[in-house]
Order: C-alpha cells, then structure tokens, then sequence
C-alpha cells in the first residue's frame, strides 16, 4: 500500500523503512536498460599444447552510460507496508480420514501418507525383519517387533526433532516441565530401548567389503523410489555432509565446512532442494549412478575440469561450474593478478569447440566453463556500492547467472533436514546414517508434497503432522504408568515440610485413602494435593 500523506512531512516511520521499487507493464516494454553492443575486437587464434583457443574479447565497462551507472534512490521508490504471512493453525490433535482416496479426490492429501510413500515398504519391512533376526542372533530374548511398534519408533524419532530433551527418557519422565504426553501414551520406554537396541537393516553373518554395508539397503532402496520421480533439466551435484565424531574408515574431514567431521554423500539435487540420489563415498566402493539423456548438471570447482567437459559432452549432457586456476593449465587467460585490477563487470571470452570459458570480474575474479552456450550473452545485475551506498548497474554472463540460479539445490535440502534433525542418538557408528535418511526423506516428502499435490503448510507444521500421525495411528497406550521420578518426589518434599499455607480442605469424596493410616477420609492438604486425616495432618507435615 503507497503512502498517501504529505511528502514534505513524512515520518521517521517511513523514511526508515526498506523500500522497494515498484516495476509498472509499461517499464518492462521500454529500452531503458538495454546493454550497448559490446566494443569491437580483433580476435586472435592462440595455440597452447595442442589446443587451440579463440580469444573472443576482453570486454570492460565501455563510455558513456556505464561510465555514471544509473543510481536508484529513495526518492524513486514507493513505499509498501509488509504483508505479514498468514498464520497456519495447526490442531492439537490430527484429524485421521480413514478413507486416503477421498481425501486425495478433496485435495487435501494427508501427510503421514505421503511419507510413509517416499520411505518405501519394502525398506521397512527389511527393517523388521532384520531387526527381529538380530535380536535373536545376539539377545537371549527376542523382540517379536511389528510393523506398527516400527511406525511408532520411527514418529518418536522424528518427533525428538523439534521437542528436544537432554536425555531420551525424560520424554517419559511425569514432570511437568519436560512430560511429552503423546510420547508416553504410545510406547513404553524400555520398549523404544529395546527396539533402538535391536534395530538393523541387514543380516550380519552375510558381510561383504563394503565399508557402509550396515546402511547399504537405505541406499539403494531410497534411490530405487527417487528414480521414479522424473529428472528436471536442471540439476546440482554436490556433496553432503553427515554429522560424526567415532571412528570409522570412511570419516572424512573437509576444512572450512560447516560439518568438518563426519560421512561425505555425493549427492543430486533438483535446483529446488528435491534428491534424486545419494551415495555415501566409500573410496573405491563408491557406487556410480546414471541419469537421463538431457540433462544439464552445474556443479563447483571440486569437479570442474577441460576433460570433465570433453567427456560429458560426448555422453549428451550439458555441464557448467566454476574452475581452479590450477586446472586451466596453459589456457591463454588474463593473470589473475592483473584481472583484479580492472572495473568491476569486465569480461573475457575463450572458446574452444563447445567448451566455452568465461573470466568475470565482481567482487573477486571468478572462472566458469560451460558447454551449455554455443555463443556468449550477458545480462544486467545490480550491485551494492557502499561508498555511493546506492545500486550500481552491472554487465553479468548469462552462464553466471544461470549458475546461480539453479546451483544450491543440495544445500538447499541439507539445510532444511538439519532444521528438525533427530536429536535422540547412539554409540553405532550407522546411526547417524540412519538418522539422516529419516531426515532426507522426510524433507523430499515435503516438497513432493507442496509442489506436486498442492499443500500450503511449512516444514515444522508437516513435521509436527507427520510424528504426531504416526504415534497416534500406530502407538498402543500403556495401561498404567510407572514411578515418579527422584526429581519430583524431592520437589513434593521440599513443598511438604516448609511450614507454609498447610490448610486442610473437604473434598466431599468418601472414597480417599489417608496417606499416613490409609484409611478412608473426606480431607485432604490444600497445598500438597494428598489426603489427610485431621489427626494425621500436623504429623505428616513434619520431618
């Protein structure tokens, strides 16, 4: 909404507040800022070890309009109040719809199903089986576990994600402080003991040399569901990390990561965050997979090389990603020293087959290799100059911009799972494996979920539905609850022998039982909540 009053007088209120400027149809038709034909050039033929490379240009900031950018103040912009984002009321207790179809038919699909479509069948009954199996070959008892105690293990688990306690039983504990009374009203603690005790995904006399053979059936059932799921064109290749501080062959340490420790998982992402496969890095055991014809992969300079681009090339795929100076070999590029010196948006071109190579100057000189451009474009950016604290106009390549937009999609996705990640943990060194592809699926349940069926809530609220629906369909309610614990009863005596506002109330029940005699009585303390005869009621408040 624009602001109506007195320009002469406007408020602190709004010259403050962050402005925004506002784009009619007519602007976008004019030419206002539309890029001059870059200067002319002579290009040049450069022969470097058997490669033979055309420089194309070395572009700066021509005369003329790049040389006063337009700025855009203050004045020019219209002031919009923010809309605050309408919130999402989330019932205490989810309403269960027995019939999937017809809901589905309403639009109004039911989360706790599409999880338990993207965490597939097969996976879980492989979990229980194996996990019964394991419980047999190593515990003198059995587990005798089924598929509903398996669903119900794996909703507390998700649920440790967003209700967070120092220590797994305190979910059970009858405090009032920390009590999850969804938890406790569908499994047992020593019941979720034995089951994380006993939990497996594979048959331990059956090892093979793969080094992540515990976890190996995740893998392979997850990317089996995904490759169903059809491949965008734009897609991000990155690696993962998985939280771990054991010891384990495969532990990887990266430098200057957010995760330094724990497991390395290649990973293929949709620009949106959505996986589409992931395999942990195991050396020479690391599986390979295969996509698509047509797809255009971006990824950063880890895996960027001239070779990489020959070969992807020949098998169909279009690849781009930014290049380290050391694999550029004798590439005939300006030295980085001397690139830096030049006005922010210069550019120069090499081109050599399909392989296109771009050197662009922004806040640091950056190196991109494509062969998803057979001619090189570009396209205006704006960027903060904060000597002038306004917007300057800048030339940027389109490969560039194409690379920002649709690289991300696997720290997009990791970002999200590690919003509510499991909290509830193990000495197993596959635990957070396990952990983490509850996690992954989880998350790509969500998105499957927005983008295709059409819902509107967010992550936490889907999170929240999904653990609390499969507690509630699947848990079986204890019949009674077991002692106090240590912390309460000193909390209740402590309240007990303070010597203040002890009074003796009539409850009208005759069916009370004195705590002292245990004999029936109508009276009870107001303070402490327990039944006391008159007689017994001064002996019971003293030490």
């Amino acid at each position: 909404m624009a602001y109506e009053g007195e320009i002469g007088h406007l408020p602190a209120r709004i010259l403050n507040a962050h402005a925004e400027l506002l784009e009619t149809d007519d602007d976008r038709n004019t030419t206002e800022y539309e890029l001059p034909p870059p200067p002319p050039h002579q290009p040049s033929l450069t022969t470097c070890h058997h490669r033979t490379w055309r420089v194309q240009g070395l572009y700066k900031p021509p005369e003329g309009p790049w040389a006063q950018p337009e700025v855009v103040k203050n004045k020019d912009r219209v002031f919009k109040r923010s809309k605050r984002p309408t919130p999402v009321s989330f019932p205490e207790y989810k309403v269960y719809r027995p019939n999937a179809a017809e809901c589905a038919k309403q639009g109004c699909p039911d989360p706790m199903d599409v999880f338990l479509l993207m965490y597939p069948p097969t996976l879980r009954e492989t979990n229980v089986e194996m996990s019964n199996l394991y419980s047999t070959q190593t515990k003198a008892r059995q587990l005798n576990m089924n598929m509903e105690e398996l669903l119900t293990f794996y909703g507390i688990l998700l649920a440790s994600g967003y209700s967070t306690v120092p220590r797994r039983r305190m979910h059970w504990s009858l405090d009032s402080d920390v009590h999850n009374e969804c938890i406790s009203n569908a499994m047992r603690w020593n019941r979720f003991d034995k089951i994380m005790a006993s939990v497996h995904f594979v048959d331990n006399t059956k090892i093979t040399e793969d080094p992540f053979f515990k976890v190996r059936p995740i893998f392979t059932e997850l990317n089996k569901l995904y490759k169903v799921m059809p491949y965008p064109k734009w897609l991000a290749v990155d690696e993962s990390m998985i939280r771990y501080y054991g010891h384990h062959g495969c532990k990887q340490f990266i430098k200057g990561k957010p995760i330094r420790f724990g497991y390395k998982i290649w990973s293929l992402a949709s620009y949106k965050g959505f996986m589409h496969h992931m395999e942990p890095y195991g050396g020479c055991f690391t599986l390979l997979t295969q996509t698509g014809l047509g797809c255009k992969f971006h990824h950063d300079n880890l895996f960027t090389s001239l070779s990489l681009l020959d070969e992807m090339t020949k098998r169909g795929y279009g690849s781009c990603g930014t290049v380290r100076d050391n694999r550029l070999f004798d590439v005939p590029f300006t030295p980085k020293k001397e690139f830096n010196k030049l006005p922010r948006g210069a550019t120069q071109v090499l081109t050599e087959g399909e392989k296109l190579l771009v050197r662009w100057k922004d806040n640091n000189v950056v190196t991109m290799a494509t062969n998803m451009e057979k001619s090189y474009t570009e396209s205006v950016v704006k960027r903060w100059i904060k000597e002038r604290h306004a917007f300057d106009q800048v030339r940027q390549p389109q490969c560039i911009k194409q690379y920002n937009e649709h690289m991300g999609g696997v720290d997009l996705h990791d970002q999200q799972a590690s919003r509510y990640s499991i909290t509830i943990r193990s000495k197993k060194w596959w635990w957070p494996i396990f952990a983490w592809s509850l996690n992954s699926a989880l998350v790509n349940c969500y998105y499957f979920y927005r983008d295709v069926m059409g819902g509107t809530i967010g992550l936490l609220t889907f999170t929240r539905v999904v653990a609390q629906s499969l507690i509630q369909r699947f848990g079986t309610k204890p019949l009674s609850h077991g002692r106090r614990s240590l912390l309460a009863t000193t909390v209740q005596d402590q309240a007990r022998y303070d010597q203040v506002s002890h009074w003796p109330v009539n409850t009208r029940n005759r069916f009370l039982r004195c705590r002292l005699c245990d004999k029936r009585t109508t009276c009870a303390c107001e303070k402490c909540s327990t039944s006391l005869h008159i007689e017994c009621f001064k002996t019971y408040h003293r030490k």
